[in-house]
This record gives structure tokens, C-alpha cells and sequence, in this order.
């Protein structure tokens, strides 16, 4: 009975504040700095204890049955060659996948292995079911926003908890890897998939030299009416844009950030977005929300056509907004040459 109440505790949690990391955002956490969490073992030696914003958790000895609540911590497990127990999954994640909450470069990694989903929409009982059902031994949450205080203890009283310092998915992506890897036991291996990653991300900043200081604006979507833009290239989709030598537009570091690095601005106000080449978040590569505009039109890098979208339903947003050594990789060979096709045609 006593497991039972457990469960329903923890099912009542998860749903109040089960909503997954969405595709339409795309930042961090102003406050993150470059914590990595500190960890009290390394090189493979437990017990191990890594930091977090709602308690510090000890991992007692190697966990082998890693449960991920969100899709980047799915991403980061397997940058590190383990299998998670399921993928988390919801019905943005799923819409965006054609139904199987796999995205491309997942696929690339599980091949056949494709683990059971966890759809994190299924309600307060299921997802409580599902991850006793699941019997993990760490759960790994740098990246779910659904974790808060109330959520985090009744999971921490059956399972290790490795989830984030200041906000999910609100630090480098290296720290959150480097985290998890020490609470696994194998912190050679986060230095060693960062390192590749790295070097991937040089490599493509050196076969594209027309990135290397061309501006940009990203135009994360409408918002009632407003347009959300990227304010703050620090995080998400601008720590991989800024990677490739890109520069945010002045007129994007004037405006107003907020926790995610975003900044919004009227539709009057497009004429202000003119770079050398624009980037756009869109439904499924369509802009008409823009494009009926005729100030968006008029836009420079519009008409010579530097512009590029990254439709959701191809997971490309997904890839560098809530970036892993995995989803990284995938996107320096599917985004950075759109990206200097567009900054071609500026000069």
C-alpha cells in the first residue's frame, strides 16, 4: 500500500508539471555561468555525488538501467554509448517524428536497438506505472522542465536524481554531459565525446569561412501576435551558431532578454531584422507567418534569398536548441552548409 501512495504521489507530481522540453524554445538560463556540478568521485570510483538545484545526489555504485526524462538527456546518454530505457517522449516530440519519438540522429545511434517509449502525455498514472514498471537505477533529468522541488523529492526517494544546478536545459551542454557521465562512472568518456564534438564543430567553421563574421538574426516563432527572436547568443541555437563564427545582429543585443534567451518584437518592428542572413524556426519549412508581411519581404537578406528555415518537423531546431555531442554532430552536417549558402549570397 505504502508503494501504491508512492506512485500516486509521484504521478501527481510528474502531471502537474509534465510538460516537456518544447521545440519552439530554444535557450538557457542567464544565471547558469559554466558549472559543471561538482562531483565527489571520479574515474569510475563510487559512491559519487553530483550537485543540483534541489539536493545533491549520491550515486552509490555503477548504474546500469538509466531512465531519461527529457529527449536531450536521452541525447546525452547516448553520446556517452549508453542505451537509455525508454525515450520520453510527448506529442510535439511525436508529431514531429512521424509517431515513432525518434529523431534522426537517435536513429543514427540506437539502429535496430530502439528502445520503448515513454509518453510523458500519458497522465499521472501511466507515467508513475511506466517508470516502476521501467526499474531504473538513475534518473537522468538535466533537461526535463518539469522537474521542481515536489517533483524531485518523491523521485528521489526511490531513484538517484542527476538533473540540473540552476535550470533545465539552462547549462552548456558539456557541463550536463560531464554530470551525468561522473554520476554513470565514466567521466573519460564525457571528455572524450565533447572533445570529438568539439573538433566536428572546428572542422565545419573552417570548411565554411563565409560564416566567419557574417551576421544573423533567429526567429524562434510568433508569439500572440509578436515575434519571439533570439536576444542572446550564449545559448541554445546561439552557442551553435556562434560556433561557427556567426555574430547576433546588433539590433538582436539591444533587446530585452528573458530566461531563455529570447527577446520580442512587434511585426512593425521587422524592417529592424535586416542581416546578413536570417534564421528562422518554422511549423514545417513554410514562413507564410512572415512572408504575408510585406516589411519582411523588403528585407535585404530576404530578397537575396539568405534566408534559412529550420522546419520543425525535421527535428533541425531540436538539434542545437537543446544540443548534445550527439545531436551536434548530426547538425554540422545537415544545417552548416544551408547556413553558408545563405551567408554567400551576402557578399
Amino acid at each position: 500500500m505504502r508503494i501504491h501512495k508512492r506512485l500516486r504521489r509521484i504521478g501527481v507530481a510528474l502531471a502537474a508539471t509534465a510538460m516537456l522540453v518544447g521545440v519552439t524554445a530554444c535557450g538557457s538560463d542567464t544565471d547558469s555561468g559554466s558549472s559543471s556540478g561538482s562531483a565527489t568521485a571520479a574515474n569510475g570510483e563510487f559512491p559519487v555525488t553530483v550537485s543540483g538545484k534541489f539536493g545533491d545526489t549520491t550515486v552509490e555504485s555503477a548504474p546500469t538501467r538509466a531512465l531519461p526524462l527529457s529527449p536531450q538527456d536521452a541525447d546525452i546518454l547516448l553520446s556517452l554509448g549508453v542505451t537509455p530505457l525508454a525515450l520520453p517522449v510527448d506529442a510535439q516530440n511525436l508529431a514531429a517524428t512521424g509517431g515513432t519519438g525518434v529523431w534522426p540522429w537517435e536513429a543514427e545511434a540506437l539502429g535496430a536497438d530502439v528502445p520503448p517509449l515513454l509518453n510523458m502525455d500519458g497522465g499521472a498514472t501511466v507515467i508513475a506505472e511506466q517508470i516502476a514498471a521501467l526499474q531504473p537505477d538513475i534518473i537522468v533529468s538535466t533537461g526535463f522542465w518539469g522537474l521542481e522541488q515536489n517533483t524531485y523529492d518523491q523521485l528521489a526517494e526511490q531513484f538517484p536524481v542527476v538533473h540540473f544546478d540552476y535550470r533545465a536545459n539552462g547549462e552548456p551542454w558539456q557541463d550536463s554531459t560531464r554530470k551525468i557521465a561522473s554520476a554513470l562512472g565514466i567521466p573519460e568518456k564525457a571528455e572524450e565525446v565533447i572533445e570529438q564534438a568539439e573538433v566536428d564543430l572546428d572542422a565545419a567553421k573552417e570548411q565554411y569561412p563565409a560564416l566567419e563574421g557574417a551576421t544573423y538574426n533567429a526567429i524562434i516563432g510568433d508569439t500572440g501576435g509578436q515575434l519571439s527572436v533570439l536576444a542572446a547568443d550564449d545559448r541554445g541555437i546561439g552557442q551553435f551558431l556562434n560556433s561557427l563564427g556567426l555574430e547576433l545582429s546588433e539590433y538582436a543585443n539591444t533587446l530585452q532578454v528573458d530566461a531563455d534567451g529570447r527577446g520580442v518584437l512587434s511585426y512593425e518592428e521587422i524592417s529592424q531584422l535586416d542581416a546578413d542572413l536570417l534564421v528562422v524556426v518554422s511549423p514545417t519549412g513554410d514562413l507564410g507567418y512572415l512572408t504575408k508581411f510585406e516589411a519582411w519581404n523588403r528585407l535585404p537578406a530576404v530578397e537575396r534569398g539568405a534566408v534559412v528555415s529550420l522546419a520543425r518537423n525535421t527535428g533541425m531546431p531540436n538539434a542545437v536548441g537543446f544540443p548534445s555531442a550527439l545531436s551536434l554532430k548530426w547538425a554540422t552536417d545537415e544545417i552548416a552548409p544551408m547556413l553558408a549558402d545563405a551567408a554567400a549570397k551576402s557578399e
